[in-house]
């Protein structure tokens, strides 16, 4: 996998480049000098980092461009200390993934290769059904026969990562690190209250249940749940 790593001049990130090298993610450094817009060869990587040295960063300026100029390209956050105000404006520019230090490199190279597989799933197709819903993921909603579902952000991802492993069974440990990222502070019922939304909003009594709970073992998305007990 190649990527490239944008940073501003002075900034140290060989520590970076150096712990997803050992995760097989060949990395080059690119330093971004404010005044012109990045070399457009940056656009050839598989990946894009953005590295983030403190809330003030101009580095920041630059998400806004590159989603513009590349809609589909994997951008993600690599913040020297987490800033939820921060990443929450970053989510909102356009940025796919944020992490913060200290960073567990198995983990981030575990969540780019569903990142990058999902983003191919977006450029081939904008439209990824199951059953009789449709998930529209360029715009991010979701609609089941002629409704359309308003979602909430980790709603929508546990319905897509449902979606693109229909009739597979999903462990709790996967489902949260596809939608939820190492840093972030959750209870030990989260999955259940998520799923448990989830099922209130794609499951009304009209329509038949999808999300099937095995118990002590996870959850499968599917008509039937294959003759497990559930």
């Amino acid at each position: 996998m190649n990527a490239i790593l944008i940073h501003q001049p002075g900034e140290r990130t060989g520590d970076i480049v150096k712990g997803l090298r050992t995760e097989n993610i060949r990395v080059k450094r690119y330093m971004w000098n404010l005044r012109n817009d990045p070399d457009p060869k940056i656009f050839e990587a598989a990946i894009l980092f953005l590295h983030i040295a403190s809330p003030y960063s101009r580095t920041l300026d630059l998400l806004p461009y590159l989603r513009r100029n590349k809609s589909f390209l994997p951008i993600v956050i690599i913040d020297e200390a987490e800033n939820s105000e921060i990443k929450n404006r970053l989510f909102e520019l356009g940025a796919d993934a944020y992490f913060s230090k200290p960073l567990s490199f198995r983990f981030l190279a575990t969540k780019l290769k569903h990142l990058i597989c999902r983003k191919e799933n977006i450029k081939r197709n904008h439209w990824m059904r199951a059953f009789d819903i449709w998930l529209d993921m360029e715009h991010r909603f979701v609609k089941r026969r002629e409704r359309v579902i308003p979602l909430r952000n980790k709603e929508y991802l546990l319905l897509e990562y449902f979606m693109m492993n229909r009739g597979k069974l999903l462990t709790r440990d996967s489902l949260l690190e596809y939608v939820w990222d190492r840093n972030a502070d959750f209870a030990s019922n989260t999955i259940d209250v998520h799923i448990n939304r989830l099922r209130r909003k794609i499951e009304d009594p009209t329509h038949e249940k999808l999300i099937h709970t095995v118990h002590c073992m996870g959850y499968i998305f599917d008509k039937k749940p294959n003759g497990k007990k559930c």
